[in-house]
């Protein structure tokens, strides 16, 4: 076992400075308003109180959090496959999305039985079927298995047509129009709504990567251009929750874009560098956060701040996130990285065997 201090557990700088830094930003701004959402959701279910303002705040940037999430991962599609190779990608993707997903999806569901009583969440033995069927209704962990389900689905399309990307748009357009006949499966809705985030960021991925558009992206002057668009946007989204989902599409894509141009700002002058550090543990974050806020709620809630609703808001978000972290660390050096990453390996990518990605 590996030693460790106190201040290396409770350190909470950012991880060393490289050109990419606005990713983690993009990913911490994202993962708060995740922590936001599920904490405010608890604080309802648990009989508490919450304003409407808290309540419309989180549906409002709910229309783009988690496309953000699914575009950041599209970015990046080529670059795996070009190191790694089709085989290693899969193999990666099943380690760090399925494998989680799967063994966290189980104790999550058997922690909520086994406590049922100071939980809010009431799970019988048929929900672990859920866990393929019905993810959505099991809380938070639902995203890992789309982005899973995306990410293999994409790779099989751009196998199947040799990575043209024409018809990536073809597949998420049909995707995306049918999405609305699966809406009773949540696996298969989750696909399809969700398919065309990944693709639009495999799209723009040379264009963002490119220094000129970084320049660009980075420019006070467009984020402020952008800011009435963005408040518009969210402000529809707020008044219109079941819209059509084209128009939904635009709408998150606009509200990514604003949120990937501030943290171009964040990231250019490095203010608040502890959204960079949320950013990198974003995924382990999603997975511990729910059951650390789980418990804490049952002891805040009796408790006089139960009356002080964004003070306990604000402060089950900080416990959420960086109890989260502190958690994370101490698995891993408790040598327990198998809750978070799979076993499974996968044979040296041969470079010449890697297929190279059309350009439109």
């Amino acid at each position: 076992m590996q030693s460790f201090t106190l201040k290396e557990l409770f350190n909470f700088k950012p991880p060393e400075a490289n050109r990419l830094g606005w990713i983690d930003y993009a990913k911490g701004i994202a993962i708060i308003l995740v922590v936001y959402r599920h904490v405010i959701f608890g604080l309802k279910s648990s009989g508490v109180i919450v304003p409407q303002w808290l309540i419309d705040g989180n549906n409002m940037f709910y229309s783009f959090r988690m496309p953000l999430f699914f575009f950041l991962s599209g970015l990046f599609f080529e670059r795996s496959i070009a190191r790694k190779g089709e085989t290693g990608f899969f193999v990666t993707r099943v380690n760090t999305l399925l494998y989680p997903y799967l063994l966290w999806a189980f104790i999550q569901i058997s922690l909520q039985i086994l406590f049922s009583s100071v939980v809010n969440a009431h799970r019988t033995g048929a929900d672990y079927l859920n866990i393929l069927i019905q993810p959505r209704h099991l809380d938070q962990l639902w995203y890992l298995f789309a982005l899973f389900n995306v990410t293999l689905l994409y790779l099989l399309v751009a196998k199947l047509f040799r990575y043209d990307k024409f018809a990536q748009v073809l597949v998420s357009l049909a995707l995306l129009a049918i999405a609305p006949l699966v809406n009773s499966i949540s696996t298969l809705y989750d696909i399809a709504l969700h398919y065309i985030f990944f693709c639009i960021g495999n799209l723009t991925a040379s264009y963002f990567f490119a220094e000129k558009t970084q320049d660009k992206l980075s420019s006070a002057y467009g984020l402020l251009i952008l800011l009435p668009v963005f408040a518009v946007c969210q402000y529809y989204f707020l008044h219109h929750q079941q819209m059509n989902l084209f128009l939904y599409t635009g709408i998150a894509l606009v509200g990514s874009l604003f949120t990937i141009m501030l943290s171009f700002q964040l990231s250019k002058y490095k203010a608040m560098p502890i959204l960079k550090t949320f950013g990198h543990y974003s995924l382990y974050i999603y997975l511990l956060h729910v059951p650390i806020v789980s418990v804490i709620r049952y002891f805040m809630i009796a408790t006089p701040l139960r009356q002080h609703i964004v003070i306990t808001l604000l402060l089950l978000i900080f416990i959420a996130i960086f109890f989260s972290i502190i958690v994370y660390r101490l698995c891993m050096r408790l040598r327990l990285g198998f809750l978070f990453t799979g076993p499974f390996t996968a044979p040296p990518s041969n470079p010449q065997t890697v297929a190279t990605p059309k350009t439109p």
